[in-house]
C-alpha cells in the first residue's frame, strides 16, 4: 500500500490522503480534509467530521492507532513551509 499526502493552502490549512495499491498507481481512496490538531496528549490526524447538535463530532472515517500515526509522520515531513517565499525576479 502506498499513501501519498497533497496539501491544500487556505486560512485553515488541510491535506488529502490518497491511497493506492503502489507507488505510481491511481489512488483507489482519498480522503479530503484532513488536518494536524495539537492536543494535550500529542498531536494526531483528524479526519474530516461533522459537528452534531448536541456539540459532539460524528467522525466520517475510523483509523487504527497505526494508520493516524503513519499518516501524521507522512503529512509533518511534507508540510509546506509556512513562511512565503518571494521570487527575485519581479518585473518592477
Amino acid at each position: 500500500m502506498h499513501i501519498d499526502i497533497e496539501w491544500r493552502d487556505g486560512k485553515y490549512p488541510s491535506f488529502n490522503v490518497h491511497i493506492s495499491s503502489k507507488e505510481g498507481k491511481d489512488a483507489f481512496l482519498t480522503i479530503r480534509g484532513c488536518k494536524i490538531i495539537e492536543s494535550e496528549k500529542g498531536s494526531f490526524v483528524s479526519f474530516p467530521a461533522k459537528k452534531m447538535d448536541d456539540g459532539k463530532y460524528f467522525n466520517h472515517v475510523w483509523s487504527s492507532r497505526q494508520f493516524n500515526d503513519h499518516v501524521l509522520e507522512l503529512a509533518m515531513r511534507t508540510m509546506p513551509d509556512a513562511t512565503t517565499k518571494v521570487s527575485d525576479d519581479i518585473p518592477f
